[in-house]
């Protein structure tokens, strides 16, 4: 009798994770079971078995990945810069723990070094075991990972990089200090002078306060600064944003049309069409940059 049992909703599973904004409203998603569950020195970590999300890693009692869109995330972070970078070598990615930024930067055949800054070894560790398909890329001989606040790691020596990528969604976790004007102004000091720098900067309806914030913070630092955005099902209101920045505005011109047609194959969620789109705001986006 057991060994004919499959999950299904209609069994009644009693687990529901809810990742709620503000407290008010937001995503519900319902869980076959909890996988994993402890505490490192800096967060709650859990991941869960879902019925429409797949594997589910929550950090701090927050949905932070989810193994159903976890590669749209990831290649819209990574992507569209390295795409109009002049053959990026060497990358940077500022709390990149679940290795998805690091999996979508390998893809690109110019690369021969990627340094991985994670304040959290047990964030590693997890995805490790619970989501090898996005952790494979810590095999990989170009890769270098360093356990320590990003903002410490690149106060505290002095390599400068053609691209970084600071993949930060932790509202109210342990890495505020990646969202303070004198980390931007840091991060402006570690790239190449013909580099690009890509923030991740939340929902830019559920936070839109936190894009407006760092659009100014970074405007003084570079030359061209463009918001972008992206659809994301399990995301606070199923949208995100970045902010791509360079000190050479021209960057914004260039796509590697070589590169892209080596890379798309690869791909499930992004394209060149897909490029062009994220870069058209809505109106109201572009509202709240004026404001």
């Amino acid at each position: 009798m057991n060994s004919l049992f499959k999950f299904s909703p209609d069994f009644g599973s009693s687990i529901w994770i809810n990742n709620l904004i503000h407290g008010m409203s937001g995503l519900t998603i319902r869980a076959k079971h909890a996988v994993f569950c402890d505490s490192s020195p800096f967060q709650k970590i859990e991941v869960f078995d879902t019925y429409s999300f797949g594997l589910v890693l929550c950090l701090g009692g927050n949905v932070v990945l989810t193994e159903y869109d976890s590669d749209t995330y990831h290649e819209m972070m990574v992507h569209p810069a390295m795409l109009m970078m002049r053959k990026p070598q060497t990358v940077c990615i500022i709390g990149g723990g679940d290795g998805g930024c690091l999996k979508e930067t390998l893809k690109h055949d110019s690369v021969n070094s990627v340094i991985i800054v994670e304040i959290d070894n047990m964030v590693t560790e997890t995805v490790k075991k619970f989501f090898p398909n996005l952790s494979k890329g810590f095999e990989d001989p170009r890769t270098e990972i360093i356990y320590d606040d990003g903002y410490n790691y690149l106060k505290s020596n002095d390599t400068k990089f053609d691209v970084i990528f600071v993949d930060s969604y932790d509202p109210g976790g342990p890495v505020g200090s990646l969202e303070t004007a004198d980390f931007h102004s840091i991060v402006s000091e570690r790239l190449n002078d013909d580099g690009m720098v890509v923030f991740q900067t939340d929902s830019p309806t559920v936070r839109g306060d936190f894009l407006k914030y760092t659009y100014r913070s970074v405007s003084s630092l570079f030359a061209k600064n463009k918001p972008y955005i992206c659809a994301i099902q399990s995301f606070p209101e199923g949208i995100c944003s970045f902010l791509a920045c360079a000190k050479d505005g021209s960057l914004f011109d260039s796509f590697d049309k070589e590169r892209y047609l080596n890379l798309v194959d690869k791909c499930s969620y992004y394209n060149d069409e897909v490029h062009i789109g994220a870069f058209l705001l809505p109106q109201h986006i572009k509202r709240l940059l004026k404001s």
